[in-house]
C-alpha cells in the first residue's frame, strides 16, 4: 500500500497505486522460505513461491498467516519474497518476460488485462467453489474476471480512496475533522482553513493529483468514469482540466504542500502526514491506515474522498484490496489454490492478518473480525460498513494500456504543472495524446 505521493508514480499503485523508491533491495534478496528451500517456484512441484509487496507492518502480517498455513495444513513449502511496491513491477516483469514467474503474485488494477493478454495467469474457474469467487458481492467481484472466465483471488477488499487525517495536528489548531459528506468545494476550503489557521506553516494536504485513484473517484462526482467502452476515456479534456486545475489552486495558495515536497515524498515513510507538513493524505484503500498509523505518534484517523455534491455517487467506493493470481506455469497450482483458499476463507489467518490484506469479504469472517476490532482496525471497519450501506459502484476492469498512461503520464502532466513547467491546457493536451498512444 503506498501513499498518493512521490514523484516516480509510475511504479507505484495506486492506486497500491503510487511512488517508488531507489535503493529498496531487489525482492529475490528479501526472499524468506518458511521451512523450505526458497529455490523452487515454477521450477519445483514441492515449494510455492509467493511475490508479493507490502508497507508498514503488511508484509509482517501476511507473513504470518502463512506461518500459521504451514504449521496447519500447508502442503508445500511456500517461498515468500516480498519488498515496498517500489521496483516491484520491474522485477515482476522481468520473471515473467523470461520463462521464471512466481507461482503466485501480487497484482493490481492496471495490470489485470495485460497480464491476462500475455497469458501470464491461470484461469481459476474450476477453482471458482473454493476460493469463493462466484459468492462475492457484486461491487468487488467484476475484476476477478474477463472474458467470462475467473482469474483473480482476492484477501479482502477496502474502501477507495482513503482520506488519512491527522486528528493531534487538526487538534492543536482547534480544528475538527469532516463528515463524511463533504464536496470538492468544502475539501479546498477545509485545506485553507489548515493553512492560515497554522500560520502558514502546515498545509492542508498531500498532493493527490497524480494519482489515478483519487481522479477516478473526482470523476465518479461527475458521473464520468475513468475508461469508456473498449479502449476510449470516459471523461473529456474539461474534467482533465478541472483536475489538474484543481491540485495547482491548491498548490498555489498553500492549501497543499509544494511539488518539491511532493517529488521528494515515496511510501508511507515520506508521505507529507507521515513528516509533519500536511494534515491530510491518500492512500490507495484503508488498509493503508494501520501501516501508516505505525510510522508516526500523531493520532490519525479515516475520512472519505469528497463527493461531487448532492446527487452524485459517492466519494470513496469499495475495491478489491489486492489481486492475486496463479501462474500458469506453476508445477503446483493445486497447492497454489490451497494457499489461496487458506488466506481468503479460514478464520485464523483473517486474525494473523488483521486488516492488512484488506477486510475480509466472506461476510461471516467480517463479523468474527468485528466483534474484537478496536482503534484504527474499528476505524477501517466502520468506514466499510458506512460506504457499502451507500451502494458502492462496480469497478471497471481497465484496458491494456492503462497502466502506462495512469502510473506515468497522470503523475507527469500533474509534475510539470506543478513545477511550472507546463499550463494547465497544455498539460491536458499531453495526456489526451499519451491516451491516444497507450489505449491503442
Amino acid at each position: 500500500m503506498t501513499s498518493f505521493t512521490g514523484t516516480q508514480v509510475t511504479r507505484r499503485s495506486l492506486l497500491q497505486w503510487g511512488a517508488t523508491a531507489a535503493g529498496v533491495a531487489a525482492l529475490s534478496s528479501c526472499s524468506r522460505g518458511l521451512g523450505g528451500s526458497s529455490s523452487g517456484g515454477s521450477g519445483s512441484a514441492k515449494t510455492l513461491e509467493f511475490m508479493f509487496w507490502g508497507e508498514g507492518d503488511q508484509n509482517k502480517k501476511l507473513i504470518a498467516a502463512l506461518d500459521l498455513y504451514q504449521k496447519t495444513e500447508g502442503a508445500s513449502t511456500v517461498s515468500p519474497q516480498y519488498s515496498g511496491f517500489s521496483g516491484y513491477y520491474d522485477k515482476l516483469a522481468t520473471r515473467v518476460a523470461g520463462g521464471n514467474p512466481p507461482d503466485v503474485f501480487q497484482i493490481h488494477l492496471p495490470y489485470l488485462m495485460e497480464y491476462i493478454k500475455r497469458q501470464a495467469v491461470q484461469p481459476l474457474d474450476q477453482y471458482k467453489d473454493q476460493l469463493g469467487l462466484d459468492s462475492m458481492p457484486d461491487y468487488v467481484a467484476t475484476t476477478t474476471k474477463a472474458d467470462g472466465k475467473y482469474y483473480f483471488a482476492l484477501l479482502g477488499a477496502a474502501t477507495q480512496p482513503a482520506v488519512i487525517v491527522n486528528t493531534t495536528k487538526l487538534k492543536g489548531l482547534g480544528l475538527a475533522a469532516p463528515g463524511t459528506d463533504w464536496t470538492i468545494d468544502q475539501y479546498k476550503a477545509t485545506m485553507g482553513e489548515v493553512w492560515a489557521k497554522s500560520g502558514h506553516k502546515l498545509a492542508g494536504t498531500a498532493d493527490l493529483g497524480g494519482s489515478p485513484i483519487a481522479l477516478e473517484s473526482f470523476l465518479r462526482g461527475r458521473g464520468k468514469a475513468l475508461f469508456g467502452d473498449g479502449s476510449s476515456l470516459g471523461f473529456g479534456e474539461d474534467d482533465m482540466a478541472a483536475w489538474l486545475q484543481l491540485w495547482q489552486d491548491l498548490r498555489s495558495n498553500g492549501s497543499a504542500v509544494p511539488m518539491a515536497v511532493t517529488a521528494a515524498a515515496n511510501g508511507f515513510q515520506n508521505d507529507p502526514v507521515t513528516v509533519g507538513k500536511a494534515a491530510y493524505t491518500g492512500t490507495a484503500t484503508s488498509r493503508g491506515l494501520p501501516s501508516m498509523q505505525s510510522l508516526t505518534k500523531d493520532t490519525l484517523s479515516l475520512g472519505t474522498f469528497p463527493s461531487g455534491g448532492p446527487g452524485s455517487q459517492p466519494g470513496t467506493n469499495i475495491i478489491p484490496a489486492g489481486w492475486f493470481a496463479i501462474s500458469p506455469k506453476s508445477k503446483n497450482i493445486e497447492g497454489a489454490v490451497s494457499m489461496l483458499k487458506f488466506l481468503t476463507s479460514d478464520t485464523g489467518a483473517a486474525n494473523a492478518m488483521g486488516l492488512a490484506r484488506g477486510v475480509p469479504i466472506p461476510e461471516k469472517i467480517r463479523a468474527t473480525v468485528a466483534t474484537s476490532a478496536t482503534g484504527l482496525n474499528k476505524l477501517v471497519l466502520d468506514n466499510y460498513a458506512l460506504v457499502a450501506s451507500q451502494g458502492p459502484a462496480a469497478l471497471q476492469m481497465y484496458p491494456p494500456g492503462a497502466s502506462k498512461l495512469l502510473q506515468t503520464s497522470l503523475p507527469n502532466v500533474n509534475q510539470v504543472v506543478g513545477f511550472g513547467k507546463s499550463t494547465v491546457t497544455q498539460a491536458v493536451t499531453k495526456f489526451f495524446s499519451d491516451a491516444q498512444a497507450a489505449l491503442k
